[in-house]
């Protein structure tokens, strides 16, 4: 096995081209009571493929162990590692969803100018400071829909509904990944499994999945893929999970309940009922 190279991630890394692995190191921050908070020195692991962030690890500890961390990971990895599709398609559809969600927040922007009624780019005075700052932000919201809403779109329809119709094409696609993902993910329970590896999060969904286990926020990061693929496998058509079957299902329960995700969460993000994961995991 090929280990991939490992780099630093600071103001002078520039991304190399293919599978490659960079660490940081940093203070991660947690909440211990209303008004209290706990800073740890941590480190974040980065799997990439050229500038693309493909899953990450994040643990606490000095330099010195992110660097251990990123030799070793590095050493597990290569480029036909058996989990790299998943993660790739994982991490498509975490783009996917990402860019949907930002032309949801520009939409919103734009169509909070005067309502909706009004063309933020047209005529208007006002000597309201806050009215300025909205119009402001609507046209730049407006230019930016405009610069990357396909074309073929614009032309058949107004702004708005031309946004409104991608965003709907970047959540079909999304949902597409996912059920891929669980379509031809390796067999857990057959297959070696990537431990460490976790999706890369948006701030705020770091924070929800860190909520999971509020003594050691960091501990359910190392459930994510088996706990993102729970989720993924929820969202399947009836024939699609009847077709797979229930084996990975099964054998994703048994790894998320293994690295210490509540059985609360492994319910939500499944659909099964805690009493069936009860009988999954019995021994």
């Amino acid at each position: 096995m090929t280990s991939l190279d490992v780099e630093r991630w600071d103001e002078d890394y520039e991304p190399a081209a293919g599978l490659h692995i960079t660490y940081k190191t940093g203070v991660f921050t947690t909440a211990v009571e209303a008004d209290q908070w706990l800073q740890q020195p941590g480190y974040t692991v980065h799997l990439r493929e050229g500038a693309v962030v493909l899953a990450k690890v994040e643990l606490l500890g000095s330099a010195w162990d992110a660097r251990a961390t990123a030799d070793e990971i590095s050493l597990d990895t290569s480029p036909d590692h058996a989990w790299l599709p998943t993660l790739r398609t994982l991490s498509r559809a975490l783009r996917t969803d990402h860019h949907a969600n930002a032309f949801d927040r520009d939409l919103g922007q734009l169509l909070s100018w005067r309502y909706g009624t009004e063309d933020p780019d047209g005529q208007y005075t006002s000597y309201d400071e806050h009215d300025r700052f909205e119009q402001d932000a609507a046209r730049s919201a407006k230019a930016r829909l405009t610069r990357h809403v396909p074309a073929g779109l614009q032309a058949e329809l107004p702004l708005t509904k031309a946004t409104e119709t991608h965003i709907g094409h970047l959540r079909a696609r999304a949902t597409e990944l996912r059920a891929t993902a669980v379509r031809e993910m390796p067999n857990p329970a057959t297959t070696p499994r990537p431990q460490q590896w976790i999706a890369d999060y948006t701030p705020l969904e770091a924070r929800q999945i860190k909520a999971l286990d509020p003594l050691n926020p960091l501990r359910p990061w190392l459930a994510d893929l088996p706990h993102r693929l729970l989720r993924c496998w929820k969202d399947l058509p009836p024939q699609e999970k009847e077709a797979i079957g229930t084996g990975r299902r099964d054998a994703l329960v048994r790894w998320a309940q293994e690295w210490d995700l509540p059985k609360t969460a492994a319910s939500r993000a499944s659909g099964l009922a805690r009493t069936t994961i009860d009988r999954i995991l019995k021994p």
